[in-house]
C-alpha cells in the first residue's frame, strides 16, 4: 500500500501503543505495547512480548475511568509504578528499535497522555526526550484508515468497529491497555491482508465527502452503481452544474 509506505517512511519497525489515563489530569495509569518487526512488504513478520504495567499517577483516576477500566486507586497503590520509572523501562523494551520505528496509536490521546505524564512529574531531561521522541515518530492508525473506511457521516470508526469491518473478533477485555496494543495491532494486519476490503470500503466512503463537486458526485454515484460513465456523461453533468 503506497500510502502507508509513505507514512511509514523506511521504518520497519512499529510499536503498538495503548494507554488509560485519568479523566481531569490525562496522566497515565497504564500502558500495554508491543514491538513489531515488518517484512519489506510492510506485513508482520514477528512481534515481541508485549509490555505491560500499571502506573501511579498524580491526581485522582476518575469515576468514568474506573467504571471505564476496572482500575481503582487500590490497583494504582498495590500495583502501579511512577511513571517516570515505567516510561524509561518502556524504552528498554523497544530497546535498539528506539530511534528507528514508528509508534503506532489509534487516536491522538495516548500522545498527549505521555505528554501530560510528564508536565506532572518531577523535571527530567530524559523523560521530556523520550517523550519527544515518541511525538515525533507517531503514526495514527484512526487518521490514517479514517481516510478510507467511515461511517455514513464520514467519521472514522471506533478500534472495535474496524476490527469488525475486516472480520477480526476483538481478542481480551476492551479498555485493558495490552488487549488494545495487541488488537490495534491485528487491525494493522488486517488492512495489508484484506485490499479489497479498504478498496470495497473508500469506494463507500468517497459519497460521503461533504462538498463534492456535484458532477463528480454525480459520476461516482454511478460508478458505485456499477453504471458505465463516459466522457459524454462527464461533460453533460459539467453543463447541468454551470446553467
Amino acid at each position: 500500500m503506497k500510502a502507508l509506505e509513505k507514512a511509514l517512511k523506511e521504518n520497519r519497525v512499529l510499536v503498538f501503543i495503548d494507554l488509560e489515563g485519568t479523566q481531569y489530569s490525562h496522566e497515565m495509569i497504564e500502558i500495554g505495547a508491543y514491538v513489531a518487526i515488518l517484512k519489506d512488504d510492510l506485513t508482520i513478520k514477528k512481534f515481541l512480548k508485549g509490555y505491560s504495567t500499571y502506573v501511579k499517577a498524580k491526581h485522582p483516576i476518575g469515576h468514568v475511568v474506573t467504571k471505564l477500566t476496572g482500575i481503582t486507586e487500590k490497583t494504582l497503590q498495590d500495583k502501579g509504578k511512577p511513571f517516570p520509572e515505567v516510561f524509561k523501562k518502556f524504552r528498554g523494551y523497544v530497546g535498539k528499535y528506539w530511534n528507528k520505528c514508528k509508534f503506532v496509536t489509534f487516536g491522538n490521546h495516548d500522545i498527549r497522555i505521555i505528554n501530560m505524564s510528564v508536565e506532572n512529574s518531577p523535571k527530567d531531561q530524559e523523560l521530556s526526550e523520550l517523550a519527544h521522541t515518541v511525538n515525533k515518530n507517531h503514526f495514527d492508525m484512526s487518521v490514517f484508515l479514517g481516510q478510507y473506511i467511515q461511517d455514513q457521516n464520514g467519521n472514522p470508526l471506533s478500534l472495535s468497529n474496524y476490527l469488525k469491518t475486516f472480520g477480526v473478533p476483538f481478542e481480551g477485555v476492551a479498555h485493558t491497555a495490552l488487549a488494545d496494543a495487541y488488537n490495534l495491532m491485528m487491525l494493522y494486519k488486517a488492512l495489508l491482508d484484506n485490499p479489497e476490503i479498504v478498496e470495497k470500503e473508500y469506494k463507500k466512503a468517497l459519497t460521503h465527502v461533504h462538498h463534492m463537486p456535484k458532477p463528480v458526485q454525480l459520476v461516482i454515484d454511478k460508478l458505485n452503481k456499477g453504471e458505465i460513465v463516459t466522457p459524454d456523461d462527464y461533460d453533460e453533468a459539467i453543463r447541468e452544474a454551470v446553467k
